[in-house]
């Protein structure tokens, strides 16, 4: 199952690649599918590919897919679903950003088995199966040693629920003068994976899809960091919020909300 992720994953980069190829450099044309949220051609593209490769070797299987929803409309039985976001950041993507990725997650039930995030922008391949670690280009990862939060590289998203984002965005303003500098990605995939290598030390979000967590929260778990919803409890790859680092990162950041909660109150 892992060969086939890498491979649908693969096969959907170099669409987003050769689609680029396409246009000068610069914005794309691309559509809303709500306020906020655009589309652009190749998402479609790329998820009509990684749900072929997928039917093709697991045609039992159930697919859980960004633009597509439940393919399979609980037609089968199986414990298997794939969780597909055929490009993430689409935004970043369509104004020419290199920080946009393809995200394939496994789950067994209610719990992933196998995530696969690829950039093709860079050639980032990161992989992570149950208890077997979680690598980026054969190299094994593992979440950063940061102990305090005051010199935390934190990453946050704002997503398309404009009550969410502007807490999220209150909160940032918060904990701005108490970690070493805040970042937005504009992709939670990345994000979750660069925590798990070490490049951002947090990474919250509080307005997520399936597609959007699956595949990276295991490559989290598998390199030894933690993950909770914002009301730090125990998450699936369901959950609508993430708060996810280093155990002790992890607790300082709580511990911040919980003065901002007594200072907004």
């Amino acid at each position: 199952m892992k060969d086939v992720a890498i491979a649908a994953a693969r096969e959907a980069g170099k669409l987003m690649l050769d689609w680029r190829k396409d246009f000068p450099p610069g914005p794309v044309t691309m559509a809303y599918k709500g306020a906020k949220d655009v589309i652009t051609e190749v998402d479609g593209l790329a998820e009509e590919s990684i749900i072929k490769k997928i039917q093709q070797h697991y045609p039992q299987h159930n697919i859980l897919a960004e633009e597509s929803g439940d393919v399979t409309a609980g037609q089968s039985d199986s414990p298997y679903t794939w969780v597909i976001d055929p490009l993430d950041a689409t935004a970043n993507y369509a104004a020419d950003l290199a920080t946009s990725c393809v995200s394939i997650g496994l789950a067994e039930g209610e719990q992933v088995v196998l995530g696969v995030v690829y950039n093709p922008f860079r050639d980032e391949l990161f992989v992570a199966e149950r208890g077997k670690g979680a690598y980026l280009n054969d190299y094994r990862l593992s979440v950063g040693q940061q102990e305090q939060l005051q010199k935390s590289l934190v990453c946050f998203d704002l997503g398309y629920n404009e009550a969410r984002a502007l807490l999220q965005l209150r909160q940032a303003t918060f904990l701005r003068p108490r970690v070493r500098t805040l970042r937005i990605l504009g992709s939670s995939a990345l994000s979750l994976c660069y925590v798990a290598c070490g490049r951002f030390d947090l990474f919250f979000h509080r307005s997520l899809g399936p597609w959007d967590l699956a595949a990276g929260m295991l490559m989290v778990e598998e390199a030894g960091g933690i993950l909770t919803n914002d009301q730090n409890q125990q998450i699936s790859y369901k959950s609508k919020s993430v708060v996810t680092a280093n155990p002790t990162i992890h607790r300082l950041f709580f511990e911040a909300l919980q003065e901002y909660k007594e200072v907004t109150a």
